[in-house]
């Protein structure tokens, strides 16, 4: 698969993955409290809710058995200074912690029976706390005792708050230990199936991920689920159509640059056999009128040297220009050669303000013609792009041919780095277009990344073993 990166390469490790299966046994753990909390609120709701039917319950008799000795005292059955005479009853009705008291009108007193409070058993007091501040309020029960609608007073029932707690508490610490476990177990069984249920999203992401490290080959296989299903196949035709498309992008790419070098080669062939042959011709011919003419015509000696001298300057440029189009060592004495004389001309140029080193290994020589051309193309921008752009003060290029029939390229400088913009933006040398083009016609991979001297380092790599395919 050919790939050429743009962009600063983030490494595998940095990628943040969502586990789906932790994803949702979090939710029902969630859903687990929630229903925790929900049941604890139902409980201290209905202990409070059955201390106000006993309340209620014990006023509704208090009422009766006061409304029989109000009556009882209007038919003169019963004396008036013995009213309230219902302590006998109160205190059979009345349990652990209850009080009730009547808050007569006239005349204005009170009376009140209760019973003592059983202490055994505690809550802790945040849940005391708690209680008391959301649900223990709605225990309290007051009537109004009425006798031929006048008002006598008011009937309190009330149930000390320890004791209601304690009650709640007791039934919630036989139930939470049950939802507990319940919760805990439920976790576990959810998490079996889930994870059973979602295996095929592990291999779902690994299709991805070998998709994004650049295997177009990737293909998910088929699943039960219809939805997995649904997803393998749009995969499956996406990644097909991405392998199809950028195979056909290679091999145009291929064919391209091929072609490109083919016509540098010819036209570098044209100029050696032709105009430098007639240079040379030229050269000749005007030193021969030189010798000829003597002193006898100054000014034809003259000119003929002259016509020497721009000869001689059109032969260096010509020279120049057949090593630009296609350098010679390439063909007569190998890539690594080629390379060496390519760094050394380098190291010329810039005059001890770059220093440019190449190390190389493995059999480079037995790379074939076309590649070695790409990749001398490729190590000459390379180094192009460091001069111009990088504001260096050294660049190594290392060329390997692995023992695995891949070849590593990589051409790393000291300078001010680049950031993925500078390295999109077109027109600034950092494009990189040509370069991705001949990467894409080796089948290779190219990405850029930060130096180890927060320079740029500009990685490729490649098979060896490419087929060079003719083009028609």
């Amino acid at each position: 698969m050919a790939k050429a990166g743009a962009g600063m390469a983030s490494p595998a490790s940095d990628r943040r993955e969502l586990n789906l299966k932790w994803a949702l046994v979090r939710r029902i753990v969630a859903v687990g409290l929630l229903c925790v909390v929900g049941t604890t609120v139902v409980i201290m709701n209905n202990v409070a809710a059955e201390a106000r039917r006993q309340n209620d319950e014990i006023a509704r008799t208090v009422d009766k058995q006061l409304q029989l000795q109000l009556f009882r005292i209007d038919t003169a059955l019963d004396r008036a200074d013995r009213f309230p005479d219902w302590q006998a009853v109160a205190s059979h009705l009345l349990s652990s912690g209850q009080c009730v008291s009547l808050f007569q009108v006239d005349p204005p007193r009170t009376n009140s029976n209760c019973v003592g409070v059983d202490e055994r058993g505690t809550a802790p007091s945040w849940f005391v706390h708690a209680y008391r501040l959301l649900i223990l309020g709605q225990s309290n029960v007051e009537r109004m005792l009425l006798h031929q609608g006048v008002e006598r007073g008011r009937i309190v029932v009330t149930t000390d708050p320890g004791v209601v707690t304690r009650q709640a508490w007791g039934e919630l610490s036989r139930l939470l230990g049950l939802l507990a476990a319940l919760v805990a177990v439920l976790c576990l069984l959810v998490f079996v199936v889930v994870s059973h249920a979602l295996r095929p999203t592990g291999q779902i992401l690994a299709g991805i991920n070998r998709l994004a490290n650049g295997d177009l080959s990737s293909r998910l296989p088929p699943f039960h689920l219809s939805e997995l299903q649904r997803i393998s196949e749009v995969f499956n035709e996406m990644a097909e159509r991405l392998q199809t498309t950028t195979q056909e992008r290679a091999e145009l790419a291929r064919k391209l640059v091929d072609a490109q070098e083919r016509e540098r080669s010819h036209i570098a062939r044209e100029l050696h056999d032709d105009v430098a042959q007639r240079l040379t011709a030229l050269t000749f011919l005007a030193r021969s009128i030189e010798d000829g003419v003597g002193t006898t015509a100054p000014k034809v000696s003259a000119e003929s040297a002259e016509l020497v001298a721009m000869a001689a300057v059109t032969m260096r440029s010509l020279r120049d220009t057949l090593g630009h189009l296609r350098p010679p060592e390439i063909d007569d004495l190998g890539l690594a050669v080629s390379l060496q004389e390519l760094v050394a001309e380098q190291n010329r140029r810039s005059n001890g303000q770059i220093a440019f080193t190449l190390r190389t290994d493995g059999d480079l020589d037995a790379l074939p013609a076309e590649t070695a051309a790409h990749i001398y193309r490729i190590v000459q921008e390379g180094l192009n792009n460091a001069v111009r752009h990088a504001q260096a003060r050294s660049v190594e290029v290392v060329l390997a041919a692995g023992p695995t029939g891949e070849v590593l390229l990589t051409v790393t400088d000291d300078g001010r780095g680049a950031t993925p913009e500078d390295l999109r933006r077109p027109g600034t040398g950092f494009g990189l277009i040509g370069m991705r083009e001949r990467v894409y016609a080796l089948s290779g991979r190219m990405t850029t990344e930060a130096g180890p001297m927060n320079g740029l380092r500009l990685r490729i790599s490649f098979p060896s073993e490419l087929e060079m395919r003719a083009v028609p």
